[in-house]
């Protein structure tokens, strides 16, 4: 009997997440290719938030059928999990800007990534501060801070689970608290880079993920009630059609918990809502979404790389340059996700199968074998 948990539709989260990302960063990397820089999409930003929801969903809802299984939490095997899911592409692309930059070039920065802390030097550093010789390498690793922000939740995050009696005031009670610290540490005129360090570090919205989870495993009628209403699954895609628009904006310290419950209502249609007004159950975004780590982590260093091919062709068409830019760039990060995970992250992920109590499949497919 098979007995891993899937769960539709995520897959097409991460995806949108995903390339909102990597197209953000073309738009932000056109000088590369000598043409005018275009905006930042509020939709990266935001599907930074819609990643922490979604893995915070996801993992306390394995943490809970754990506890369902065997009655406690392996802490162990936990850790042992995130490090050979994370650490092995983390550190490998490191090392490959790195090596590319020249090792003798690094400043003492660059520590705040090897212990996986980047959230702390864009916070109290700068996000430009040197951390190896040319300007063009230091973005290629500034998204990492989403990265540092996971493995330190998750570092304290399974004993948090692991006290049931607590989980769900704690759930209901923390991102109420975050957002009250924001608003203090504002009026209060605290030092900016205390501020962005907060804004960096979501745990609000890993916890209001974690919520959810706690809710759908428990079969709360409150889902049911939500699922039950068309027009609030119609509201929550409303509202990133606006952020995809680059008009959503409420308050900079509700902003992002405002689309982690978006993002939960999304996620709760997908997995229990049959009558869902859109499905993100299909193969491309499954594929996508299986591969989406790679996608998130090698496209700026793709996108840079691929400006030494393109501007060799010299196309005098801005547009006719342009349209060729975000295909061939967006193809060339997905090739480079695609033989990451097949041949490098995948030997990882077999090991971490030792290390797996609930057994979940990253795809459709996979939970058919």
């Amino acid at each position: 009997m098979n007995d891993k948990i899937y769960l539709p539709g995520l897959n097409g989260i991460r995806a949108i997440a995903a390339l909102s990302v990597v197209f953000s960063h073309i738009n932000n990397r056109l000088d590369y290719y000598k043409l005018p820089k275009s905006e930042l999409l509020d939709l990266a930003n935001f599907g930074v938030t819609m990643f922490f929801t979604l893995s915070g969903f996801l993992i306390t809802y394995l943490l809970l059928k754990e506890i369902e299984k065997t009655g406690t939490i392996d802490i162990k095997k936990f850790y042992m999990r995130r490090v050979l899911r994370i650490w092995p592409l983390y550190y490998l692309y490191l090392f490959i800007v790195v090596f590319l930059n020249g090792i003798e070039n690094l400043q003492w920065p660059i520590l705040f990534y090897i212990f996986i802390l980047p959230n702390f030097k864009n916070s109290f550093v700068g996000v430009f501060a040197t951390v190896v010789g040319s300007k063009n390498l230091v973005f290629m690793i500034g998204h990492y801070w989403s990265l540092g922000v996971e493995e330190q939740f998750y570092a304290f995050w399974p004993w948090m689970v692991r006290k049931t009696k607590i989980l769900f005031r704690f759930l209901v009670i923390f991102p109420i608290f975050y957002i009250v610290l924001k608003i203090s540490l504002k009026l209060l005129g605290v030092p900016y880079g205390v501020l962005t360090f907060f804004h960096y570090t979501r745990f609000g919205c890993l916890t209001i993920g974690a919520l959810g989870a706690y809710l759908f495993y428990h079969n709360s009628p409150k889902i049911k009630w939500i699922i039950g209403k068309w027009w609030i699954e119609a509201m929550a895609w409303m509202v990133l059609l606006i952020v995809a628009l680059n008009k959503f904006h409420l308050a900079s310290v509700i902003d992002h918990e405002i689309i982690s419950i978006v993002t939960l209502i999304i996620i709760f249609n997908q997995i229990a809502n049959p009558k869902r007004l859109i499905s993100l159950e299909n193969k491309t975004f499954d594929y996508l979404g299986k591969i989406s780590f790679g996608l998130y982590v090698y496209n700026p260093l793709v996108i840079y790389g691929m400006s030494f091919l393109l501007n060799k062709l010299d196309i005098e068409n801005q547009m006719l340059k342009q349209i060729m830019i975000y295909v061939s760039v967006v193809v060339a990060i997905v090739l480079v996700a695609h033989l990451s995970y097949y041949y490098f992250e995948k030997r990882f992920l077999k090991i971490k199968l030792n290390y797996t109590t609930v057994h979940s499949a990253a795809s459709k497919s996979e939970s058919l074998t």
